[in-house]
């Protein structure tokens, strides 16, 4: 008797748990880490100039004019944040659908997802505000901003437009008007007592970043991509258009703060002589020693605006200085931040050099958190404040771009981003059932 023993095909191996603990290897082509060629490299880039920015803001040695280089750092004030939230926008966007926004179950769990994101980035500010650097940690804003985002996931790209506008218009006035109406109603904007309860209107009216104003700009990355920024035409489209509002915000505010007769209005310094160049250094919320207040007042005005407030002048909204939060600031920033991702985005697209050209920017950009915070704790570590030079500022971000594309080279997520990615799928998900009983 003979009998036939037949092959049993091979068991198919599992795919790995995407909520689990270990770090994903990079598998695809280098920098596109767990989304394979449908990652934006060019979205990447700009994610990190912003990053570079932002610390150039906080500890580099900035001055008026663009024949220097503190003077093209100076580009950096208020613009470097804008082009962060406008792409924060962006990954809202893409995390619940791109083109074609979810709905039904699958919105609710995007929903409870983006919701867990934002507690982490309340808990990851609230730990970086305790070194005590002086720099306004825009990661707490950002959890707001997500949180706020919440009900509008489902929106397409013309409602999301629409409502970047009408936050860019009336989002000003409520900064100016609100605390105005709450002070005459007996109510308190600025409560003395600091419990915790004031976070909100802080968040959204008082702040740094208030949300009033700053949820334009998460509306207007949302909506850009749920248009999308493939292709060459519509890359070149969308730069004219963000030079365009450029044009309109900044020369806008040119034009009107001088009729408005305002005590500094708005200008332009393309070169200025060395030894006219007013230094500003160090993070918006850093007293000014006296000795630099002293040559700021003789030189041309250059760096943060005044912020729109209830004590400030009406003139200032006019102004597009960054940091005012005025429509015209957001106008031009926004029109630059649109035309940086539009540009980079059409470079990245240019061939396998391109993006090599992009990869040290690229790389930070993709593992964001983990680059922000590391810069944070480097600047207490190091006292990078009292840097009297930009190496500090250059030593640091080389470093940290080193580091990004290095771990980069053999993982597909950053440290921190992994961590958040994997808490915010185990919150979400529903647990296993257990077998039914016989």
């Amino acid at each position: 008797m003979s009998s036939t023993s037949a092959t049993a095909p091979p068991a198919p191996i599992p795919a790995p748990d995407p909520a689990s603990w270990r770090l994903p290897l990079r598998r695809g082509p280098y920098l596109t880490g767990t989304a394979g060629p449908d990652r934006l490299i060019g979205l990447d880039a700009a994610r990190g100039l912003a990053l570079f920015g932002m610390a150039a803001v906080h500890v580099g040695i900035t001055s008026c004019g663009l024949n220097t280089l503190p003077g093209w750092l100076n580009l950096a004030h208020g613009r470097s944040a804008v082009l962060f939230a406008i792409i924060a926008g962006f990954s809202l966007g893409i995390m619940s659908g791109r083109k074609t926004p979810h709905a039904g179950e699958r919105l609710v769990r995007t929903r409870l997802r983006i919701l867990v994101r934002a507690v982490l980035l309340m808990a990851v500010a609230g730990a970086l505000i305790t070194f005590a650097t002086g720099v306004a940690i825009i990661l707490g804003y950002y959890a707001a901003w997500f949180a706020a985002a919440l009900p509008v996931l489902h929106w397409r790209a013309r409602r999301l437009l629409i409502a970047a506008a009408a936050t860019a218009v009336v989002g000003p006035l409520v900064l100016k008007v609100l605390p105005l109406a709450m002070a005459r109603g007996d109510l308190e904007p600025w409560p003395s007592v600091s419990d915790g309860s004031e976070a909100l209107l802080g968040l959204f009216v008082t702040g740094v970043y208030p949300g009033a104003v700053w949820m334009s700009f998460i509306f207007l990355g949302m909506g850009l991509a749920r248009m999308g920024i493939s292709g060459t035409g519509r890359l070149a489209r969308l730069a004219a258009i963000g030079v365009l509002c450029a044009l309109l915000g900044y020369g806008g505010a040119y034009v009107l703060t001088r009729a408005a007769g305002a005590e500094e209005p708005d200008a332009f310094h393309l070169i200025v002589p060395m030894s006219r160049a007013a230094s500003v250094v160090g993070s918006d919320m850093r007293p000014e020693p006296e000795a630099e207040r002293a040559v700021a007042v003789e030189t041309p005005s250059c760096g943060d605006g005044e912020a729109i407030s209830a004590s400030s002048e009406w003139p200032v909204l006019l102004s597009a200085k960054p940091h005012t939060n005025s429509f015209f600031e957001v106008v031009g920033s926004g029109g630059v931040a649109v035309t940086v991702i539009a540009l980079l985005q059409l470079l990245a697209s240019a061939g396998a050099w391109a993006r090599w050209s992009l990869a040290p920017l690229a790389a930070m950009g993709s593992m964001s958190l983990t680059i922000y915070s590391a810069h944070i704790v480097a600047i207490w570590a190091f006292d990078l404040m009292s840097a009297q030079t930009n190496r500090p500022l250059m030593t640091m971000m080389g470093i940290l771009a080193a580091f990004a594309m290095a771990w980069l080279a053999v993982f597909a997520r950053g440290p921190m981003e992994h961590v958040m990615h994997v808490i915010s799928l185990r919150a979400t998900r529903a647990p296993s059932s257990p077998p039914s009983p016989a």
